[in-house]
């Protein structure tokens, strides 16, 4: 006998309809608790993790409660932050296993240069993941605001971009202006000998 499909009641909101009805609500009336999904989260981060046959449970546990150390460092703070933090400790962890069957005793170097070629694909991933996680926070720009401006008597103040750039750089420059130098007082009475003195000019 099939089983009858579970039928939700939810109170008819101004969503759109394509928006599901909210977490909170859906819990209600599916009886979910905070504990079942809490669960379901760390199955999905122990579904991510690699385990080896005849494993023993304390091992499993040990790696899996370092796996939620590591999610919960990354402090994810709304879904696609959580989202991106999941994947981040999956392919962290990736990458070790991939090391870590490069660097068996008894592995060939067939073996070795494809787990290391793995380890450096998942590395990569992991920098983009970080950077994408960054850019998300607003962490990749950087900017500045300037409160209070001083501007003393008789100054001038310059807001917005100032770029320097000297007149040769400019292929439009005009060539600079000589500078006005004081004239020299000329002697026209003497005329200077050859020997650095002054002669008296014949009349």
């Amino acid at each position: 006998m099939a089983k009858k499909p579970t039928e939700i009641r939810l109170p008819m909101g101004a969503n759109a309809p394509q928006d599901l009805a909210p977490a909170g609500a859906l819990m209600s009336e599916l009886g979910i608790t905070t504990s079942d999904q809490l669960n379901r989260k760390i199955a999905e981060i122990h579904g991510l993790l690699w385990h080896y046959d005849g494993e023993s449970e304390k091992s499993v546990n040990i790696r899996l409660t370092r796996a939620i150390e590591l999610y919960e460092s990354l402090i994810p703070a709304d879904g696609a932050e959580g989202m991106l933090a999941m994947q981040m400790v999956g392919t962290h962890f990736a990458a070790l296993e991939c090391l870590r069957r490069a660097a068996l005793p008894n592995q060939t170097m067939v073996g070795r240069d494809l787990n290391l070629k793995h380890a450096q694909k998942l590395m990569a991933l992991y920098s983009q993941q970080l950077a994408a996680l960054n850019k998300h926070r607003g962490k990749g720009q950087q900017k500045v605001t300037v409160e209070h401006v001083h501007v003393a008597a008789g100054g001038q103040a310059i807001v917005g971009t100032i770029e320097a750039r000297t007149a040769s750089s400019r292929p439009d420059a005009e060539p600079a202006a000589l500078e006005h130098q004081p004239a020299m007082p000329v002697d026209v009475g003497h005329e200077k000998a050859p020997s650095g003195r002054s002669k008296p000019k014949a009349e």
